[in-house]
């Protein structure tokens, strides 16, 4: 009896609570809740909120739920010796139904369509871009976030070599030729400033973040390997393999 009353005495309950919901904001009912270490699983209720007494240290938690890639909190330890943890709160990104980019609007994906790069020019001097952009639009004044799906590793990645530029339309311009300038119809989006961004893995074996630095003004932009729209040897371009040969644009509103 005694040594059942230490036990009990040195035990330290405490409790973990928080919310899982996607990242609109939605709550995600009946996602599985894990704390690493522990066998036992949890559940969030109707309203995507979870509550978890446990005996054990937490330092990283999980949740998740089919249909969504799961996400993963580091814990801090308690602010007080005896203290609950802090609440946690889950957003979760829903799998996208097939490899390419979505970007992440105010209440849904907007999936970005591949445009194929169009060259217009002469020997000397040409031009590759997009024709016929499709209305895809995104909310401008915050950083703009995008699901890529891809099942390339990380280092195949990499060496995609994945741009972010903003478009600029071109109508009509003079180029260089063998008998020296000379009118030509571009009518093409070409790429212009170029958009720094981040990319990171997220919990899942094909997914990646990508989060643009600063906030998007409105314009047109778009993704693109190898920096294919800014490529000046045609040749270069037609080399490529043809699912490389390709931009995804998007319009910021």
């Amino acid at each position: 009896m005694l040594l059942s009353l230490l036990l009990t005495a040195c035990t330290d309950t405490r409790v973990l609570a928080g919310d899982v919901r996607d990242v609109w904001g939605n709550p995600v009912s009946d996602a599985t809740v894990v704390i690493e270490g522990v066998v036992e699983r949890y559940r969030s209720d109707s309203a995507g909120r979870f509550t978890i007494d446990t005996e054990q240290p937490v330092t990283r938690v999980m949740a998740g739920k089919d249909g969504y890639i799961k996400d993963i909190e580091l814990v801090p330890a308690p602010a007080e010796e005896e203290g609950d943890y802090d609440p946690l709160a889950f957003a979760l990104y829903p799998e996208p139904e097939q490899p390419g980019f979505y970007g992440v609007g105010r209440t849904e994906y907007v999936h970005l369509e591949a445009k194929r790069i169009r060259v217009v020019g002469t020997e000397l001097k040409h031009y590759a871009g997009l024709q016929d952009i499709a209305e895809t639009g995104m909310s401008s004044g915050t950083p703009a976030s995008f699901v890529f799906s891809s099942t390339l590793r990380s280092s195949e990645l990499a060496r995609m070599n994945l741009h972010l530029s903003r478009l600029d339309f071109v109508d009509h311009t003079r180029v260089k030729g063998v008998l020296g300038a000379m009118d030509a119809t571009v009518n093409l989006w070409i790429a212009g400033e170029e958009v720094p961004f981040d990319l990171k893995a997220l919990p899942a074996r094909d997914a990646y973040l990508i989060t643009t630095r600063e906030p998007v003004v409105p314009g047109m932009y778009a993704f693109h390997a190898q920096d294919v729209l800014n490529e000046e040897d045609e040749r270069v371009l037609l080399n490529l393999p043809k699912e490389m040969q390709v931009a995804f644009p998007f319009e910021i509103l």
